[in-house]
């Protein structure tokens, strides 16, 4: 019998393709190449559609400090940090939830409690009816250049504070001595029960106050060197809190420590006397009629001894989170301006961070990080 036409179906026993093979390879060895750069090189997550993480990269562990297996299945918000207003966060959800690729810097708040800043990508990926139905976040660490252009800004704030301090020195310093001596001869001189008395009283604490608001711009511009000895934090802290329960405005507002054991640290104790005064007035003056304050000493760990301060107040509001380490801005009616500064700049002679978070439903949480004396030493070398 004669063999019919050759058939029209293919045979599907035939291998596949060669080249189709190969080019399926190089495909797939191109994706695992791309992946395997973004990862070395980026923070790479994925969530669902609610946020959700289904995916962390080594490099997003590392930064968080949290495992794979603590971020899969949380949201963003284990690593947020409370600086961002919550219009911040509903600006990204919009954007992304409509098809549109988010971009902007963001600072998050790592396991430890460290904070890092991250330029950030969100992309959003849709399906077929245009719908997203996962994100991911592509983020490169930036703390490193957040804080070098802090510190530009605070080099040029304090060459013109030098300027000024030096001028302020001369020409004012020295005429409020002059004539707050003055002031109290004349008040020596005025008869018993004199109605002047006060008056001269008044202008002796208004000169007074305005002393100390040069002594306050002095120390923050021309700051000395820490000189550092063994230091019992615990004694510190309990200082300023006895001073502030003497001041009579204050002390119904209850003040709790936690010394953690009364760890002893290497410390400038001048140095640190002033931020910790400062820092306990601003959280009993805010917790004043609404609640207390808590203060607790941490456990020493790798190396830095952490202090945080909670009050109960209304909080700090979102329009002035950015401004509360800027020289001179104050929200009190007769405030320098230079208490947070200062206190910031005197931790930092240490070697340590001052950080401060206040959330959006109230209170305020500032947290002291100071290093321990073997990692003072390290940085000196």
């Amino acid at each position: 019998m004669p063999e019919g036409p050759p058939s029209s179906v293919p045979d599907q026993t035939r291998p596949p393709d060669i080249a189709t093979e190969r080019a399926l390879e190089r495909s797939l060895k191109e994706l695992s190449d791309l992946k395997y750069a973004l990862d070395q090189s980026a923070i790479v997550a994925t969530t669902d559609v609610h946020g959700l993480i289904t995916y962390a990269n080594d490099k997003f562990c590392q930064i968080s400090k949290y495992s794979r297996e603590e971020l899969l299945g949380q949201d963003h918000r284990i690593i947020n940090s409370a600086y961002h207003p919550k219009e911040f966060i509903r600006d990204l959800w919009r954007t992304i939830a409509s098809g549109r690729v988010w971009r902007s810097e963001i600072r998050n708040r790592a396991k430890d409690g460290s904070i890092y800043w991250v330029d950030t990508t969100i992309v959003p990926f849709m399906d077929a009816r245009g719908k997203p139905y996962q994100y991911i976040a592509i983020r490169y660490d930036i703390t490193e250049r957040k804080a070098a252009e802090e510190r530009l800004r605070e080099q040029a704030a304090f060459v013109r504070l030098g300027q000024m301090a030096a001028v302020v020195a001369h020409e004012v310093k020295n005429p409020l001595a002059g004539l707050r001596g003055a002031l109290q001869v004349i008040g020596k001189r005025l008869p018993a029960g004199s109605p002047d008395t006060a008056i001269v009283g008044e202008m002796v604490a208004r000169i007074d106050a305005l002393n100390r608001m040069v002594q306050d711009l002095l120390l923050f511009a021309r700051p000395r060197q820490p000189k550092m000895a063994p230091v019992r934090i615990a004694m510190v802290v309990r200082e300023a809190v006895e001073f502030i329960a003497n001041d009579p405005g204050l002390k119904h507002t209850p003040i709790g420590v936690d010394d953690g054991g009364d760890p002893v640290i290497s410390a400038d104790v001048d140095l640190l006397r002033p931020v910790f005064l400062n820092l306990l007035l601003n959280a009993a003056q805010a917790a004043q009629n609404r609640g207390g304050v808590r203060v607790r000493i941490h456990p020493r760990q790798n190396g830095v001894c952490r202090i945080t301060i909670e009050d109960d107040g209304p909080g700090i509001a979102a329009e002035i989170r950015d401004r509360i380490f800027q020289p001179f801005f104050t929200t009190k009616h007769r405030g320098t301006g230079l208490g947070l500064p200062i206190a910031k700049r005197a931790v930092e002679l240490h070697g340590g961070e001052l950080l401060i978070e206040s959330p959006e439903g109230g209170g305020t949480t500032v947290t002291v990080r100071l290093p321990l004396e073997e990692r003072l030493r390290a940085r000196s070398l």
